[in-house]
């Protein structure tokens, strides 16, 4: 049977409701008041500090002693534990925080006290815990081996040793933490550090994270890409405070909530933190489901204001013209001029036209703000695309505006598949109205009327490229196409069939180039059966 984690009896600090309390909100106890912390450097207990009272107390707590303030207990158990070798030290007084006797010998310490009785520590533990037994209190058991190692209890918390972390002692509310998720055997792993203070609260490293504590947001553990980036700014002590939960798993990423801000952490993106009226602003527009993505850079202070970089955009703020996103080839021309470090100062305006204000004049541009597609599914734009030039170089410009909603979006879409209504079918064609295209080149120049860069499906690729000579299939099959049944099919979704694809126009309507021409058609006409369904706007 697996050796279990040990419970301390009542004289233990780690669970029990009789335990003592500690009346220093700064110190740890197992009540939950933790105390004992740090952010970067390691600190030790004040030795000129009682750990209960904050009052001045003897910085040595063993004193020698002519008699035996155990009655022989000490002895006794010696005897009984032989592993503990011969005696190297007499029996000495001791005060940790209660009073009590101890005796050195060959391969451990034997504690006692009225309290707490008899109890030995072998020497793997005892080098942590005489430097905190001020903090611990006796030991309340020997001890016990676990799965890869061992611990022992005390008074007010325990010290667990593995032979790869050594001995580390833990107390009070990351304790509790802790065990609540598993101690060793949980997620966290073995402690890599001691219980160190820091302003307002306390800290403890793991093998997999670490767990911060203050006593307005409890304690909770940070790890991975986001514990980088808290560690990047300086942990609790940055701007973003104490974190106020726990990791969060979200689609595609994850993000952890702060006292003052958040952190969010993608693997395209990495981790970087939000706070304040930027925050506010993506929040307002959808987080990283919305049109900005997930942020891609750290908010900027700059002279005036702030900015930060997002996926599809960057956002300016000023106490004086609030936050606005700049995008497309209006951010490009913004940067060219030196953001609002130059002639143009900060945007005072989202764009929702040809250009957009700023303090100090306007710049025209395209791009996308408001509705757009999640990350990672293919996005609109008012600018063109481009593809490769030559013969097939021909890509339907787009007719969305740069703050257009879904319905313009996809009422877009299906005008410019409309122009093409008559047009002459020609296999691998994606070309002008009247000049000819196939299936998935009608799908591919209505799309492009939206600004959909399709990337790898262009005009040259359909021709040129066998692969793409079946783009109906291969877009049957692309993940950058929302997939959904198709009993939930909508205007503007693409019907697939085997080798074929057309565009939904609704009352089981459709657009599509057959031979000999493109037609608008019954979707189930000539018995044919739809195989599968996409939401190219979502």
């Amino acid at each position: 049977m697996a050796p279990t984690q040990q419970q301390p009896t009542s004289e233990s600090s780690e669970t029990t409701s009789s335990q003592p309390t500690e009346t220093d909100p700064g110190k740890s106890t197992g009540t939950g008041q933790s105390t004992e912390t740090h952010t970067s450097q390691p600190t030790e207990p004040d030795s000129g500090q009682s750990a209960e009272t904050g009052q001045p107390t003897e910085t040595n707590p063993v004193q020698p002693t002519n008699t035996d303030p155990s009655n022989g207990a000490i002895n006794a158990y010696a005897a009984a534990h032989t592993w503990l070798g011969t005696p190297t030290g007499e029996i000495t007084a001791i005060t940790a925080r209660s009073d009590g006797a101890m005796r050195t010998y060959q391969h451990g310490t034997v504690y006692w006290s009225a309290n707490t009785k008899v109890h030995a520590v072998a020497f793997n533990i005892d080098s942590c815990y005489q430097k905190h037994l001020q903090v611990l209190g006796l030991p309340v058991n020997d001890g016990m081996k676990l799965n890869g190692g061992a611990s022992q209890a005390f008074q007010y918390g325990q010290i667990h040793w593995s032979p790869r972390t050594g001995a580390r002692f833990t107390t009070g509310a990351i304790q509790q933490y802790w065990s609540a998720h598993g101690w060793q055997n949980g997620w966290l792993g073995w402690p890599t550090g001691d219980e160190l203070t820091v302003k307002g609260g306390a800290s403890q490293t793991f093998q997999h994270g670490t767990v911060f504590w203050s006593n307005s947001t409890g304690a909770h553990a940070v790890k991975g890409g986001i514990l980088g980036e808290y560690a990047h700014i300086a942990y609790e002590q940055s701007k973003l405070g104490f974190p106020t939960t726990d990791e969060i798993k979200l689609n595609g990423g994850a993000s952890q909530v702060f006292q003052y801000g958040q952190i969010h952490w993608s693997p395209r993106t990495g981790a970087r933190f939000t706070t304040g009226a930027i925050q506010q602003y993506w929040s307002a527009h959808g987080w990283q489901n919305g049109w900005l993505g997930w942020p891609t850079g750290d908010e900027l202070t700059v002279k005036g204001g702030a900015s930060q970089t997002f996926q599809h955009g960057t956002l300016f703020w000023s106490n004086s013209t609030g936050t606005h996103a700049v995008v497309g080839t209006t951010l490009s021309k913004y940067a060219a001029a030196r953001y609002e470090q130059g002639k143009y100062g900060f945007p005072v305006e989202d764009q929702t036209g040809p250009s957009q204000k700023f303090q100090h004049g306007s710049i025209a541009g395209c791009g996308k703000n408001g509705y757009q597609n999640p990350t990672g599914f293919f996005q609109m734009s008012s600018c063109n695309v481009s593809v490769p030039s030559g013969v097939f170089g021909y890509a339907s410009p787009s007719k969305i505006s740069i703050n257009a909603n879904r319905d313009q979006v996809v009422n877009a879409f299906i005008s410019r598949a409309y122009d093409y209504l008559g047009t002459r079918y020609v296999w691998d064609y994606a070309m002008q109205p009247g000049n000819g295209v196939d299936c998935a080149g009608l799908v591919m120049q209505s799309l492009y009327a939206t600004g959909m860069n399709l990337q790898d499906y262009n005009p040259s690729a359909h021709w040129y490229d066998p692969w793409h000579s079946h783009d109906a299939n291969n877009m049957s099959g692309d993940s950058r196409f929302k997939h959904i049944p198709l009993s939930q099919r909508q205007r503007g979704d693409l019907i697939f069939y085997p080798g074929h694809v057309a565009i939904y126009l609704g009352n089981d309507q459709v657009i599509e180039a057959v031979p000999p021409r493109v037609r608008v058609a019954n979707m189930y006409a000539g018995n044919r059966h739809p195989t599968g369904a996409a939401r190219p706007f979502i």
